[in-house]
């Protein structure tokens, strides 16, 4: 079988440390070109909010690969064969999944505009594709781009890839499906249950197929149904805060719709304590 990688590659050591460098990199890179007038644009444009995630991000992946083969990994390992998996059973629980993660969003937005309503309809007014920028088109594309190719990838191979096996190897597999999972819901603000229940369902989804291209297309899926709104409004939609707060009942409905399909996957996949992960299992 050979040495288990994941003995060697750590989350401080590798990738807290990675994550650091690869942001010191950038903002190094920006200071430099600024100092020459290079940059295309202006730091506070929104154009360079995808750039900055396809760069961290991106030396960060292309990092913990040089590092994870010095450490022995092995890629097609790691990624697994073609998956064989219930399609519409997948179908089924990413939807459900999509609308829990929306359903825990508005509960939670709700509770918080009792206090500030001024937060609330400032965060939930923000659009994702149409923003105020320089190059509007180059924007919407580098987005789409982030939202449904480069995320997708960048996150379940850090995330489920590497965390949720280095944590397995740790301590055991339940918890770093829980460590993973709440690690990724906290740096996703705008939604940390919803997202934290999200990369549960992504770690289950890798532990049953063995296939991180599972998880992948889901989380591409679900970034696609998310991101479908916006591009088949030819307006923006405009918020109400009054209607949101007199509706915050049908998050309710949505959580219940959510639940079943959920906690059946949930507890038929969740592995027993001394399972191996993924990786060691291919």
């Amino acid at each position: 079988m050979g040495r288990n990688p994941f003995d060697i590659l750590k989350f401080r050591s590798h990738v807290l440390i990675t994550f650091l460098l690869s942001y010191s990199l950038v903002v190094t890179l920006y200071v430099i070109l600024g100092y020459f007038q290079l940059l295309p644009w202006p730091l506070e444009d929104r154009l360079w909010q995808p750039v900055n995630s396809m760069l961290i991000f991106g030396i960060m992946c292309a990092t913990l690969v040089v590092t994870g083969k010095q450490a022995g990994l092995s890629l097609p390992r790691l990624f697994g064969k073609a998956p064989r998996f219930p399609w519409g059973y997948g179908l089924l629980l990413i939807t459900s999944m999509f609308i829990f993660s929306l359903s825990s969003s508005l509960i939670i937005f709700y509770g918080i505009s009792l206090f500030a309503p001024g937060f609330v309809e400032e965060r939930l007014s923000e659009s994702l594709l149409n923003v105020e920028t320089s190059v509007p088109q180059l924007y919407r594309y580098l987005m789409l781009f982030v939202a449904i190719i480069f995320a997708p990838i960048a996150e379940e191979f850090i995330f489920r890839g590497v965390l949720l096996q280095r944590w397995a190897v740790r301590w055991n597999l339940s918890v770093g499906i829980l460590l993973s999972s709440v690690l990724f819901g906290i740096l996703h603000l705008n939604n940390p249950l919803g997202l934290t229940m999200f990369g549960v369902i992504m770690a289950l989804l890798y532990i049953r197929t063995r296939s991180l291209w599972v998880p992948i297309l889901a989380h591409a899926f679900n970034n696609i149904v998310s991101v479908t709104p916006e591009l088949l409004s030819s307006t923006p939609e405009t918020f109400d805060l009054g209607e949101f707060q007199s509706s915050w009942w049908i998050a309710l409905i949505g959580l219940c719709v959510a639940a079943p399909t959920l906690s059946h996957f949930i507890y038929t996949t969740w592995p027993k304590k001394e399972a191996p992960p993924p990786y060691l299992r291919n």
